[in-house]
């Protein structure tokens, strides 16, 4: 992570730190439109919220509420992974986390997205995987604090010196392979899993990369200057 504040020699540039926060929040409110817009398709929801929805069903609180709740979760495994090297800045996690279950919750309602025939299906679920990615690549590139799980994938993947996307992949393949074993278990039915889960366990990582490869330099450079 980088500082929280840009600085331009030994003088603060209020400039830059203004339009990084603002692309920070930006990157939150994409990442969440994203979620809810997999969740429309109609083909399953998104592998990062496939756990939050299984508890969403089984409780009847909403889906904004668990996302909260499991981001918090992975900000703890981040202090078992670091010890001594945990950062309370990484704290700050919880406020953003709590951002973006709202934000989930807000686009849920009002997403006009409901599609019923497959090919829109098929359409909805590519626009939400490169939005997601697109929002994911803005919040890491930022540098602020990342989004609870992105900042557990982030600190595996330092630890293991491994590309982020490709530890996000397995990521999110045992975040959904917990979230299926939970509802056949506790529902006898697949829960919130869907082609969409699959597809994003599987190559939402990769398409991350690519986001990187295609816009990381650019956002860096509009928000340090």
């Amino acid at each position: 992570m980088r500082p929280l504040i840009v600085m331009n020699g030994e003088n603060i540039d209020w400039f830059h730190t203004v339009i990084r926060m603002l692309m920070y929040l930006a990157g939150v409110a994409i990442l969440a439109l994203g979620m809810s817009i997999q969740t429309a398709s109609g083909l399953g929801v998104a592998a990062l919220t496939c756990f939050a929805t299984t508890l969403s069903m089984l409780t009847g609180k909403t889906l904004g509420f668990w996302i909260t709740a499991t981001y918090v979760a992975y900000i703890a495994a981040q202090a078992v992974i670091l010890r001594r090297e945990f950062q309370l800045r990484i704290l700050l996690e919880i406020f953003f986390s709590t951002l973006i279950g709202g934000f989930t919750d807000f686009f849920m309602a009002v997403n006009p997205l409901h599609p019923t025939a497959l090919p829109a299906q098929v359409a909805t679920m590519l626009l939400s995987l490169a939005v997601t990615a697109f929002g994911v690549s803005l919040v890491v590139n930022m540098g602020v604090v990342p989004n609870a799980p992105d900042g557990l994938v982030q600190v595996i993947a330092e630890k293991l010196k491994r590309r982020f996307g490709d530890v996000k992949v397995v990521f999110d393949c045992s975040h959904v392979a917990v979230s299926l074993i939970l509802s056949l278990a506790l529902m006898h039915n697949l829960g919130g899993f869907g082609v969409t889960t699959a597809i994003s366990a599987l190559f939402l990582g990769h398409v991350i990369n690519v986001a990187n490869k295609l816009f990381a330099q650019h956002f860096i450079r509009a928000a340090f200057g």
